[in-house]
């Protein structure tokens, strides 16, 4: 265990080249689930183990909550109930409601590039700025259009306190969380979002979600917890691939250029970098599934009731069968590459796969063409950027680029250290 805790996600990939697709990570007790009644924790892979895990939600559950080890109760809880925490006909008719009004939601190329033009407004040349706080500023303000429509000083500070929550409730349920924050402020700032989130709701502009989910015939207390999980998961998330992506291409000048170039091809280049990027560096590297009854897996793999089953992306992404010479960064590949639901699947698969995929890829379309068009963001002299599991795999450190207009840079700092060693680059 001190082996995988240190490394966990190189300890998966050299596990599972040595024991193969099922392996057992301990015996008795969890892992990741908090379960204290957990028999213990495997690790699974292969595409017939993960479709069998993610399609069964019935026998693969998902862990419980953070809010059972930090005691939220009530309406703090309810805050993360999302589908996530739903199973069987609940999960069935509230999914059905979400991705009819994310569905729904239109993308206007003009208010994006004007909100996009806001964000860029205080870059200048030869700035430095910290790539992953700059990219969650960027998605802060495309989830607050999506989620509360027009811009307003209400809104905007409603973001700001979904965002600070977020932070706050992530270190309190961490293991190795370093905060001093008690959790008398978690609650406290919590019941403040859900009045705000409720008072909001109710006049929320029809066009936004949260004014189509108000309409949608659901309770209040359940467009709070979905608005809430909307906003995490389409910023959070957003941020962190962005700053991957921006990390790679810092390192890449030819393939920038290229990129400027224009849509070549269905897909885009620029379609085949962001696949790529979520390949080799999804911020959804580890998944949890608890069984719950004595369940097989494949044949005769037999699980007891209660046993954690980790599966990760981020393993699974470098099956060299599925993709060969995993390593390396290799956006060309998905001319060609068109692997299984259950051999790629940065956003999840099966019952709890991500609802707001096809949104979160044009939004990370759109920020990364209009910033590729307008800037070269390189490394702000060599930086040794290590990473970490925190929810999501992210950078440790928030790494430093230097601004420069497109196309006059082609140097800029070397990438090390220990997100070096994970994958290879060549321009």
């Amino acid at each position: 265990m001190d082996r995988f805790q240190s490394e966990p996600l190189p300890f998966l990939c050299n596990a599972r080249a040595e024991l193969g697709d099922l392996f057992v990570l301990r015996e008795g007790g969890p892992i990741f689930s908090r379960r204290r009644d957990c028999r213990g924790v495997v690790a699974a892979f292969g595409a017939v183990r993960q479709r069998r895990v993610l399609t069964d939600p019935e026998s693969f559950g998902m862990p419980p909550s953070a809010a059972r080890k930090l005691n939220l109760r009530g309406r703090l809880a309810n805050l993360n109930r999302s589908l996530h925490s739903m199973r069987g006909e609940q999960h069935t008719a509230h999914k059905r409601i979400l991705t009819a009004a994310i569905d729904s939601m239109e993308l206007d190329a003009q208010v994006m590039t004007a909100d996009l033009q806001e964000f860029a407004s205080g870059w200048q040349v030869g700035k430095k700025v910290a790539i992953l706080g700059e990219m969650r500023r960027l998605a802060v303000r495309l989830g607050s259009r999506l989620l509360f429509g027009e811009p307003r000083a209400e809104s905007e500070r409603l973001a700001s306190l979904l965002e600070a929550y977020f932070h706050l409730r992530r270190e309190a349920a961490s293991p190795a969380s370093m905060s001093d924050v008690g959790p008398e402020t978690l609650v406290e700032l919590g019941e403040m979002l859900d009045n705000k989130l409720r008072a909001y709701g109710r006049r929320a502009a029809p066009s936004s979600l949260l004014g189509r989910l108000a309409q949608a015939g659901l309770a209040e207390h359940e467009v709070v917890g979905h608005s809430n999980i909307f906003f995490v998961s389409i910023t959070e998330p957003i941020a962190v691939a962005l700053t991957w992506t921006l990390l790679v291409l810092s390192q890449l000048p030819g393939l920038r250029e290229e990129l400027r170039g224009g849509d070549d091809g269905h897909p885009s280049l620029l379609d085949c970098v962001i696949c790529e990027s979520l390949r080799i560096l999804p911020p959804n590297a580890i998944m949890v599934r608890i069984t719950t009854k004595p369940t097989t897996l494949v044949g005769t793999e037999l699980l007891p009731d209660r046993c954690e089953v980790v599966l990760s992306p981020f393993v699974a992404h470098r099956d060299p069968d599925c993709f060969p010479r995993p390593d390396e960064f290799r956006p060309s590949r998905w001319r060609e590459t068109r692997p299984s639901p259950f051999d790629y699947f940065p956003f999840g698969a099966g019952a709890h796969a991500c609802i707001g995929r096809g949104l979160t890829v044009q939004l990370m379309k759109a920020a990364l063409a209009f910033l590729l068009a307008r800037f070269d963001l390189v490394l702000d002299g060599d930086q040794a950027v290590d990473w970490r599991l925190h929810i999501m795999f992210m950078p440790a450190c928030d790494p430093s680029v230097m601004v420069q207009r497109a196309g006059t840079c082609s140097g800029g700092g070397r990438l090390t250290g220990p997100l070096s060693k994970l994958l290879r680059l060549s321009n």
